[in-house]
């Protein structure tokens, strides 16, 4: 039997594939599924392209291994087979599509009758009508009284106060708090700080004050007559200290013929005074035409006192602007960090960023001036983290069956001491208190289902409390205490 063989397109719908059949003019139509699929994919789509087949006469069946498309074609009465060769060599059977049943519509009359019958309440008597809402009744009110009362149970535990003195070891190469030797981090943090003082001086210098005054011998050494001019300057030996002459000095011709004049220092001051014959060094051509001498010792200079910083003034002046400094310091770090605690010897100068001492060296003055600014370091340690670590050596010292309350734990400072490897040693006292440790829910079971009274009795003798526990129960006309644990609420009161 002649069969066509009917590629589908995936964008062929039911009209295209029912006028491909139509083309086909073939007593059997195999259709070429494609494997993505087309817009026919509902079993009613295939019953309707059976059908439009079989009003054309001819066959169809399709080739695909898709489960789906296998499934409701088969559901439509459409064969399907896995390979073209299986289609050519088997017959198509097909086989006819049976639409269900519909069910026959039950009596109107007996669907009415179950409408309107009786409820089954109806059928009881008036006792066992108010027999059964007083069950009710009493179901609900013991349901309610079980549930909704409610307790409310405040105990105190004992307690017990502990102190204890340990040394901490404080250095910033610590990262966070150990138990194990006691250490106890720190931090460094720098300020810096300036300011001047001022101090009367309590030294005195010498200052020149008046110029010496000679009498110059001058000797020709030419054979015709040499005119020393006034203003001259004459030289010590040892070339320090310069005579001026006062007046013009004429001497006459001759090899060795000499005279006299006067002459006063450039310099003032005691030190002028040059002895004899220490003065004769003259400056110019006149050093190759005469010499000059002083036979006797030049005379009248003086010096005189007058106030200057002596070295302690300096030394004294410095230490008290650094006192100062230093208190200065320790309060901006205070300001600066007010919740932490200050290792008081460590704190240290780090650097001068400034130093100016006014007058720089000990020269006549009043008043000795310095300005200073220096930066300064510290060690700081925080509060929590010494709070932690007496926690955790008041911890070691808990009494059986008690636990520290962290809120409790009060820490002071005591003595610090540098250590010989570097940090210090920081003396401390913990005090703390340990409160006994209650379970709330055994607290229930002793109280549930009891008299507020008999509950705070029984609570009084087996936990340790430091005070009579209160029982409140609600309402407050409730005899009992709630028999459910989920109703007794326990406040554990630590002041």
């Amino acid at each position: 039997m002649k069969t066509a063989l009917i590629p589908v397109d995936p964008l062929d719908d039911l009209a295209a594939l029912e006028d491909k059949i139509a083309w086909a003019k073939a007593p059997r139509a195999l259709l070429l599924w494609p494997q993505q699929g087309c817009a026919v994919a509902r079993t009613l789509d295939f019953v309707r392209l059976r059908r439009a087949a079989d009003a054309l006469g001819t066959q169809i069946a399709l080739l695909t291994r898709e489960h789906r498309l296998r499934r409701e074609a088969e559901a439509a009465g459409i064969p399907v087979f896995p390979d073209r060769k299986t289609a050519l060599r088997k017959a198509w059977r097909w086989r006819r599509v049976r639409l269900p049943r519909r069910r026959r519509q039950a009596d109107l009359y007996t669907l009415q009758r179950w409408a309107h019958r009786p409820p089954p309440w109806s059928r009881l008597g008036p006792f066992q009508r108010w027999g059964a809402f007083a069950a009710g009744v009493l179901a609900v009110l013991l349901l309610a009284a079980f549930t909704l009362p409610s307790a409310r149970l405040t105990l105190t535990p004992a307690r017990a106060t502990r102190s204890l003195t340990f040394t901490a070891l404080v250095s910033p190469a610590y990262a966070a708090v150990s138990a194990a030797g006691y250490h106890l981090p720190a931090r460094r943090e720098t300020v810096t700080v300036g300011g001047s003082a001022a101090q009367a001086v309590s030294g005195i210098t010498r200052l020149p004050q008046t110029p010496a005054r000679a009498i110059l011998t001058f000797t020709n050494l030419t054979s015709r007559a040499v005119t020393v001019p006034a203003g001259t300057r004459v030289h010590s030996r040892s070339g320090t200290f310069i005579f001026l002459t006062t007046e013009s000095i004429r001497l006459p011709a001759g090899p060795g013929s000499s005279a006299a004049g006067h002459a006063v220092s450039v310099g003032r001051g005691r030190a002028a005074n040059r002895p004899a014959h220490d003065l004769g060094f003259l400056e110019g051509p006149l050093a190759l035409q005469a010499v000059a001498d002083n036979p006797l010792p030049a005379t009248g200079g003086r010096d005189a006192g007058v106030p200057a910083p002596a070295p302690d003034d300096y030394r004294h002046l410095e230490a008290a602007l650094r006192a100062r400094l230093a208190t200065q310091a320790l309060a901006a770090l205070k300001d600066q960090f007010p919740h932490a605690w200050i290792v008081l010897p460590s704190l240290q100068p780090a650097a001068d960023l400034e130093r100016t001492f006014d007058p720089p060296q000990p020269t006549p003055a009043n008043t000795l001036h310095l300005t200073l600014r220096v930066r300064y370091r510290a060690l700081l340690v925080s509060p929590d983290d010494a709070r932690a670590l007496a926690r955790l050596a008041l911890t070691h010292q808990a009494p059986p069956g008690m636990a520290l309350q962290p809120a409790s734990v009060q820490v002071e400072a005591g003595e610090i001491t540098p250590r010989a490897g570097g940090g210090y040693a920081w003396r401390l006292r913990a005090r703390g208190v340990f409160a006994a440790r209650l379970n709330a829910a055994s607290a229930r079971r002793l109280a549930r289902g009891r008299t507020p009274e008999a509950a705070a009795r029984r609570l009084q003798q087996t936990l340790p409390l430091a005070a009579p526990p209160e029982v409140s129960p609600w309402p407050r006309w409730w005899p009992w205490v709630s028999w459910l644990p989920l109703r007794i609420q326990v406040a554990i009161h630590t002041p």
